[in-house]
């Protein structure tokens, strides 16, 4: 039986792919911290306390050494796979190189190689071309680690040294194509989608529809929901009868799905290539989507018949137009929802990403 280690965490992706990699027979061990206050469960534990000393966290890792050896396979989630300096991850990179014969690196996040190619002003969406929050202190830190020479250093030899490299999303697969053009593969996040069964209540006689919008605090202008909240009230302002909102901000998990499962329509987020993990979820419940849906996306998995996602990039204007041709063709709605979830399920589900996974490790390999 192949045994699989997938190393770190992000927003559940090794968790979701470690269930649709058991469907196909294989051994798989999640090691992590849970991607911190998301706490995802895993096998191995790495998460590091804030409120005891290093040397805790130093001896959590060293103890569960013997347990990350002797795999078929082991796959980051990111270069910087412990919450810990990069000099602590090469050392702990350089172990784990030595004890398994083949290591993959997941691009899922805005890492030093990603920013540096961002910053460039080669990506059509990204978060450093959005001006008013350029002086934001999260957005100045990452543009710090381009220059931060031991970040930088951590992220070129774990690229260099592994087999190959999956990203998840369009922005993170150039960035990587850019520099490791031979190693490089997109394959998109994986949900379990019988977790999420279809839920949209929509018929083509329901009248008024019910459009969602899930704001971050602290995220607001970073994803867009300022500009996209605005047109939605613009919108439900003109037909008061045709259009419900549910806007909610900041609200534990449980409580936003249940708002999710009384809707029709998602809005997502803007400038991005493609959907977030909150819209794959409203997708695979029968939700119809609306947020980042470029051609790039449908590109990179091979979908060349069924592109349901409204695209959000199009300006304010554009986009009460976009929403106002929804309410003006209600009874093709159903339809359209339907739509979201076949795509969701043929592209992201764990298991068809498993495969796709299982595929490229034998073929770099």
């Amino acid at each position: 039986m192949m045994k699989v280690l997938l190393l770190g965490e992000f927003s559940g992706m090794h968790q979701n792919l470690a269930m649709g990699l058991r469907e196909h027979g294989v051994h798989v061990t999640v090691a992590s911290d849970g991607d911190t206050w998301k706490n995802y469960s895993r096998d191995i534990d790495l998460s590091r306390s804030t409120d005891k000393h290093r040397n805790y966290f130093l001896a959590k890792v060293l103890k569960a050494l013997p347990k990350l050896s002797g795999y078929d396979v082991v796959q980051l989630n990111c270069p910087k796979f412990l919450l810990a300096t990069p000099n602590f991850n090469n050392i702990i990179f350089s172990f784990i190189k030595k004890v398994n014969p083949n290591i993959f690196l997941g691009a899922h996040g805005m890492d030093p190689n990603y920013i540096s190619y961002a910053l460039s002003g080669k990506l059509k969406y990204s978060v450093f071309q959005i001006p008013p929050i350029q002086n934001d202190p999260l957005i100045q830190n990452l543009k710090k680690l381009v220059t931060d020479k031991s970040e930088v250093a951590l992220n070129d030899k774990v690229a260099s040294d592994v087999k190959g490299v999956i990203a998840s999303g369009v922005g993170y697969y150039l960035s990587y194509k850019d520099k490791y053009p031979s190693k490089t593969i997109y394959i998109p996040l994986a949900i379990d989608t019988e977790q999420h069964p279809y839920v949209n209540t929509l018929e083509k006689d329901t009248k008024k529809i019910k459009f969602f919008l899930g704001m971050m605090k602290g995220r607001v202008v970073r994803k867009g929901t300022d500009v996209i909240r605005g047109v939605l009230e613009d919108l439900q302002r003109k037909y008061p009868n045709d259009v419900g909102l549910t806007i909610v901000e900041s609200v534990p998990f449980s409580e936003y799905q249940k708002l999710l499962n009384g809707s029709h329509i998602l809005c997502d987020q803007l400038y991005s290539y493609g959907l977030g993990l909150n819209g794959l979820i409203a997708q695979s419940k029968g939700l119809i989507v609306a947020g980042g849906a470029d051609e790039e996306v449908y590109k990179l998995i091979g979908e060349t018949q069924n592109k349901p996602i409204i695209n959000l990039n199009v300006g304010e204007s554009l986009m009460l137009e976009t929403f106002e041709r929804l309410l003006d063709n209600k009874d093709k709605l159903k339809e359209l929802s339907l739509k979201n979830r076949a795509l969701v399920v043929k592209h992201h589900d764990s298991r068809v990403a498993a495969k796709r996974h299982l595929d490229f490790w034998a073929k770099q390999i």
